[in-house]
């Protein structure tokens, strides 16, 4: 019954954006000069937007806090320290240049998410405890959250929500060698490659294993080059060979809306 629902709920189309096409907003929604990563307003602007999804990231404080947030703290909240490095107390006291507000805890953002949006969610090293994930999956069952969710991020996350939800396989050789071992594809996994990986191939073999096949078009996979064209033609490339999912930096929506 899982995967009929969620294979439902992975050909749904919000209002917004193209027809067919699921958009999945990286760092936790629309992230820009007034939208901090990973925050109420990100996320409230890629909803209504008519994003799909919203991939966001999880680490642990030093109290052993769930925080959501991608890196280190300087680029909003101007520290340059991480999550692991600070108590909940200090990090709370942090404010973004963006708009003023502080980082969020997981259940604030997930709550924020229920009956709005589903998660693909990245959980991030170093390892954490088994209680740690125990509350991540408690908070996405409280929110209806989890039979719905993706996982991305670090194999010891991915293997604890196996069975729970959709967890990433990252290439075709890696995706063959699931298939061969006798693993129960359909069910359990989904393809995440970036923009100059993903190829017919990969949508083909995707397809025929009944799975969904998501890109991701970030801005640091084109370092060195111009990241708004390359982006962009990896968009059209991807759109015309006929993959739907897209998780992607805000400012390469204008090709997907």
């Amino acid at each position: 019954m899982r995967l009929v629902v969620s294979l439902c709920l992975l050909t749904g189309v919000l209002a917004g954006a193209a027809p067919n096409v699921k958009i999945i907003a990286h760092r936790g929604g629309v992230v820009d000069a007034k939208h901090p990563e990973n925050s109420l307003a990100a996320l409230n602007e890629a909803v209504r937007r008519g994003y799909w999804m919203m991939e966001m990231d999880i680490q642990e404080s030093k109290d052993g806090r769930i925080v959501v947030h991608h890196d280190d703290f300087e680029q909003s909240y101007g520290v340059k320290r991480w999550p692991r490095e600070m108590i909940w107390d200090e990090i709370s006291k942090l404010r973004s240049k963006e708009d003023g507000s502080r980082p969020l805890e997981f259940h604030e953002y997930a709550a924020a998410c229920k009956g709005r949006t589903q998660l693909m969610v990245d959980i991030k090293a170093p390892s954490h405890s088994r209680q740690f994930y125990q509350e991540i999956e408690r908070i996405l069952r409280e929110n209806g959250l989890l039979e719905h969710a993706l996982f991305i991020g670090t194999a010891e996350a991915r293997a604890y929500f196996k069975g729970k939800a959709r967890i990433s396989v990252e290439s075709k050789a890696q995706l063959q060698a699931l298939v061969d071992a006798g693993e129960n594809v359909s069910r359990d996994y989904f393809l995440f490659e970036h923009g100059d990986t993903m190829d017919a191939r990969s949508i083909a073999m995707a397809k025929r294993l009944g799975i969904p096949a998501v890109v991701s078009i970030n801005i640091f996979h084109y370092r060195g080059q111009d990241h708004r064209k390359a982006a962009q033609a990896d968009i059209e490339r991807l759109k015309g060979l006929g993959l739907t999912y897209f998780q992607i930096d805000s400012e390469y929506d204008s090709w997907l809306r």
